[in-house]
């Protein structure tokens, strides 16, 4: 009885033991991930604060009127699609690596003039202004890649459609959620080219050095540990 009171005894305790190191292996797995989390948010985003001002005017873009009524003020005689075709001559197509050096930017109206050149969002704050200045209604579309401002008849394009639409704001500010049926392997070209295709080099050589270096780190402090 005693025999088996002391093997049960061992039995148990090397159960307890498993279980430790099992719960140790999924802290560090867990912590290990969080770290490489954090790691490419500073490569990416050095300053975390450009990254939380996007997403918040994502949600609430500084559409200015006074600052685009000298512009408007010359093509109050113009059409909707004519307001947007001087837009896109005034923000030349260019992805925000490029522009602002990071991968995902939405800038105040000033600076997308200031610097003369962006993509989709920077071409939709000056647009959205030019249309509340001139006071043609609109609505905020946005799909997985794109945004962009609708008004009434404006014809469909590749991106621009009904099918694309994630979600819809109206001149009240509400917002509808839809089901959109894009083309996933356009869109995910479209996320390819603009993340990585035209990230810097050292950016990418920085981004890709983080895995080994974080679980070497974690492997060290481990192998110390045991």
């Amino acid at each position: 009885i005693r025999d088996r009171n002391n093997n049960y005894f061992y039995n148990k305790q090397k159960g307890i033991f498993r279980m430790e190191l099992y719960s140790r292996g999924i802290n560090n797995k867990i912590t290990k991930g969080v770290a490489i989390f954090f790691w490419i948010l500073v490569v990416l985003y050095p300053n975390p604060c450009r990254l939380a001002a996007s997403v918040y005017r994502l949600s609430n873009p500084p559409v200015s009127r006074t600052e685009t009524a000298w512009l408007a003020e010359q093509l109050r005689d113009s059409a909707p699609e004519e307001v947007r075709e001087i837009v896109y001559s005034i923000l030349p197509y260019n992805f925000d690596w490029e522009v602002y050096h990071m991968p995902w930017y939405f800038p105040t109206l000033e600076e997308a003039l200031q610097k003369g050149t962006g993509d989709c969002k920077a071409r939709y704050i000056l647009f959205a202004s030019l249309l509340e200045e001139l006071e043609i209604p609109y609505q905020k579309k946005i799909s997985f890649t794109h945004i962009w401002a609708a008004y009434e008849g404006m014809p469909e394009t590749l991106i621009e459609n009904e099918r694309e639409v994630l979600f819809t704001v109206d001149k009240k500010g509400h917002r509808t959620f839809n089901i959109p049926r894009a083309d996933i392997k356009r869109s995910w070209h479209s996320f390819y080219r603009g993340f990585w295709e035209v990230m810097p080099i050292e950016k990418k050589i920085l981004l890709m050095a983080g895995f080994p270096i974080v679980s070497g780190l974690f492997d060290i402090s481990r192998r110390r540990k045991v």
